[in-house]
């Protein structure tokens, strides 16, 4: 079966190439179902990144979006969860969020439904169905009128302002550090956070030398913020959707660091609704533990944000995290948004009057080892049901008890299993890891 979407959208990796005249039918496919019927006055919006690629690709689905009898706005060049943001206010039916590769050869899109919140499954192989199988079918969604473009030429000014009174920042006096891995998102991050009061160092990646080079991108943001004597410093990761902090010291807080800082936080200002924080099952031990510690419930979800969120709607809760990091405020904002999370934080050291490294410290980090095996197609999901895999997994299970963790998962888009071990020792954890690793490998070969 031909695939559109992958975890977050349409990447155009199972198609071929999402070029200009898939854009323009998934464009139009996607006004016809979104769009509310009710609506006399349908509205997609639609925003870009800064590639060149995305810029000719943004005409193409707006030009589908207008031929389903929609009207399309484009915003510009925004991060993705911008668009989330705008739906809400501009009170569009849906938005569409147009990204192109590091190296501007390849396309992608996501979709928003009404309210910015990312699609369901169903929603999702809905618009697969008429795109790729029975677009004859799509012609009974297609309104009379034709839609028109409009320019919005303010729309990043008013996501800064979304942020600005969600938040009512002023870190006048922090000096903070920044780096994204993709580079076009750079002015976006620091603009952002320069609108808060903050000073900002942009880390540039001109001055790294070449012992930098074997550190991770994580380790020489740390050495720049001690060097340069700052407050904190963010590395802003996937379209600035989610990032990783690093304290004054150079210590690197990753996303279960930070969920435990606005998981306590808020508890302990009484907005931590049903005390309750949201996660997957590959959230690690020490966050575990730390919850358990401060008496905050743990409910857990499918792997990718859409799962979190939509568990967070269902259960009435208000915070929550994907196995990816991204850290998701539903109160404020319908999907994850880095800046928004490194806000945030800043928040929650000017209230407290805390430093970073000391609001951190109480989450323990246990030795975890992660191994991905690629396994034959035709066992996708067939794995779970052979006895001598499962009986493996929980025989170890057992095995760590109260003290560990593991965790096996098969990637939703490609033949692999990511089996993850945690626990007290290393050399057990390492060990329990390879032997169900080894398992696995040679049942699915």
């Amino acid at each position: 079966m031909v695939k559109l979407f992958g975890a977050d959208g349409a990447r155009g990796m199972e198609v071929g190439s999402f070029d200009h005249e898939l854009a323009e039918k998934t464009g139009r496919t996607a006004a016809a179902v979104l769009s509310l019927k009710n609506n006399p006055n349908p509205l997609v919006i639609v925003g870009r990144d800064s590639g060149t690629a995305a810029e000719s690709i943004t005409d193409s689905v707006c030009t589908g979006i207008c031929s389903a009898g929609v009207a399309a706005e484009k915003l510009g060049v925004l991060p993705p969860s911008a668009v989330s943001c705008l739906v809400r206010l501009h009170g569009a039916d849906a938005g569409i969020m147009v990204t192109s590769s590091s190296d501007n050869r390849h396309c992608g899109i996501r979709l928003y439904s009404k309210g910015g919140y990312k699609l369901s499954d169903e929603t999702w192989e809905e618009i697969e169905q008429f795109v790729f199988r029975t677009p004859e079918k799509l012609e009974k969604r297609i309104r009379d009128k034709k839609g028109g473009v409009i320019v919005c030429e303010n729309a990043f000014d008013e996501y800064i302002e979304f942020i600005k009174k969600s938040i009512n920042p002023d870190f006048r006096g922090i000096k903070t550090a920044v780096y994204c891995s993709d580079r076009k998102n750079i002015v976006i991050a620091e603009r952002i956070l320069k609108e808060t009061g903050a000073e900002v160092f942009v880390m540039p990646e001109e001055n790294i030398s070449d012992i930098q080079y074997k550190k991770t991108k994580a380790e020489q943001l740390a050495d720049f913020v001690s060097v340069n004597n700052l407050n904190c410093g963010f590395w802003f990761r996937s379209g600035c959707e989610r990032c990783i902090a690093v304290d004054e010291n150079g210590g690197i807080a990753d996303a279960d660091s930070l969920s435990a800082v606005f998981a306590k936080f808020l508890k302990e200002n009484g907005r931590l609704k049903n005390n309750t924080f949201v996660v997957t099952s590959a959230v690690s031990l020490g966050f575990l533990r730390f919850a358990e510690e401060n008496g905050i419930s743990i409910v857990t979800s499918g792997f990718n944000e859409r799962s979190v969120v939509g568990r967070m709607i269902e259960g009435g809760y208000n915070v929550g995290a994907d196995r990816r990091g991204r850290i998701i405020f539903l109160d404020e904002i319908p999907a994850g948004d880095g800046v928004f999370t490194a806000i945030k934080l800043l928040s929650v050291m000017k209230k407290t009057g805390v430093p970073l490294s000391s609001l951190t410290e109480e989450i323990k980090e246990f030795p975890q080892i992660t191994l991905k095996i690629r396994i034959n197609p035709k066992f996708r999901e067939i794995w779970k049901n052979d006895t001598v895999i499962t009986e493996m997994i929980e025989h170890f299970e057992q095995i760590i008890g109260d003290t560990g963790k593991i965790s096996v998962r098969e990637n939703p888009d490609k033949p692999y299993i990511s089996i993850t071990a945690e626990g007290q020792d290393f050399t057990a954890v390492n060990e329990t890891a390879m032997k169900i690793a080894e398992t696995i490998k040679s049942r699915t070969a």
